[in-house]
């Protein structure tokens, strides 16, 4: 029975050393970031879309942060309602009035969007309907904060000849957690591989949608908004189209902060979920990587437990180096992501966020019915979504 355990144990030992070495390299790209001041984006007419979609927490906040965010650059804001019954909207029409007397121009444009992609809908209908040029589009979901975000992070890149076609922010959660789920969120965001200031450093092909500015006419080239109705990851889609074009995208050194909150478990486990089957049609081939990497450390444990009786040294080597590493990642993924944490909630947070992407790959594998919005979608075996089971 022992030359059994000693494989176990051994192939527990190299598993942990694939993940640490992997998570130490995403520590030190994200250590090397840089977080110098972002140069003025001179005359970028800019347009600033906000797709709402019902109450969420600090609404009125979030939709009026516009006027305390760091810019060179004038703007003109939308808030996209898709209805007058829309929760949304007494919300977005109050930041109307806020951002007016802080010289802002904005309005709000009933999108009576109808698509899979609610979101990709309402941002097409918004530019539709613009008259006033504009060299760049900049997005931000109803729930980021805008208030001192360096948005010039994200434009300046676009304004520059041959520069990138494309510029995200990170999103992370920073909102006062309600329930067990919105920490477990905040730590998967925020205390894992999978937060997105660490993840940037290891997927240059990637963009998340949450707060992230883009060329109009690179936009206009790969088919604009209204041809990202049917993916449930437009911002996905995009990414592929513009690099698939010869274009560039990078991640701009400030972080996108979500005010979420007040969710269930399950809300939660079907957010990741969702986002999980975004990787299945959009991305397969990196699907392996999540029970492979980023929630590997439980499994590498319960390896090594099982080797332990025969091999107790090599197995104990193996679950040393799966935790250590696990901890730096969540210490240093929450000093990113503006969240600093000590040990002892790093080792909390550490096991909230792996067990719920675990719980999330699991319903991903289990079906291809998401929820988004209340409503119900399905993905099809080619990427494309539509509404419905």
């Amino acid at each position: 029975m022992i030359a059994p355990l000693l494989a176990v144990a051994v192939a527990a030992l190299g598993w942990s050393s694939v993940v640490a070495s992997v998570e130490i390299e995403a520590i030190r790209r994200a250590l090397l970031r840089s977080t110098a001041s972002s140069p003025r984006p001179d005359g970028v007419r800019v347009l600033v879309i906000r797709p709402c979609a019902g109450l969420e927490p600090e609404l009125d906040r979030t939709l009026a942060s516009l006027a305390e965010a760091s810019r060179s650059f004038e703007v003109r804001c939308r808030f996209a309602v898709e209805n007058a019954s829309d929760p949304a909207l007494p919300a977005a029409e109050r930041s109307v009035a806020s951002l007016a007397l802080r010289g802002i121009e904005a309005s709000v444009v009933l999108t009576s969007a109808a698509a899979p992609n609610r979101k990709a809908a309402q941002l097409a209908a918004v530019i539709a309907r613009e008259i006033e040029p504009f060299d760049v589009i900049l997005i931000a979901d109803s729930d980021v904060d805008l208030a001192g975000t360096d948005l010039d992070a994200l434009v300046a890149p676009l304004a520059i000849a041959g520069g990138p076609d494309a510029a995200w922010a990170p999103p992370v959660e920073l909102g006062t957690p309600q329930t067990t789920a919105d920490r477990a969120s905040a730590a998967l965001l925020g205390a894992s591989l999978h937060a997105f200031p660490l993840l940037a450093g290891l997927d240059p092909r990637g963009l998340v949608g949450k707060l992230f500015a883009v060329r109009r006419s690179a936009l206009a080239a790969i088919g604009g908004f209204d041809a990202f109705t049917a993916h449930l990851g437009e911002d996905m889609e995009i990414a592929r189209r513009l690099l698939a074009r010869g274009g560039a995208i990078v991640a701009a050194p400030v972080i996108a902060r979500s005010m979420a909150g007040g969710r269930s478990w399950d809300e939660a486990v079907g957010r990741f979920a969702r986002w999980l089957g975004v990787i299945r049609a959009q991305r397969p081939l990196l699907l392996p990587s999540y029970p492979a990497l980023f929630f590997a450390t439980p499994m590498i444990l319960a390896i090594a437990m099982i080797a332990a009786p025969g091999a107790p040294a090599i197995a104990f080597a193996a679950a040393v180096i799966a935790v250590a590493a696990r901890l730096a990642v969540a210490l240093v993924a929450a000093r990113a992501s503006g969240r600093p944490v000590g040990l002892g909630r790093a080792l909390v947070e550490s096991a909230l966020a792996d067990a719920l992407l675990a719980a999330a790959f699991a319903r991903c594998l289990r079906t291809r019915h998401v929820v988004w919005r209340k409503g119900v979608l399905t993905i099809e075996r080619t990427g494309l979504v539509r509404e419905g089971r």
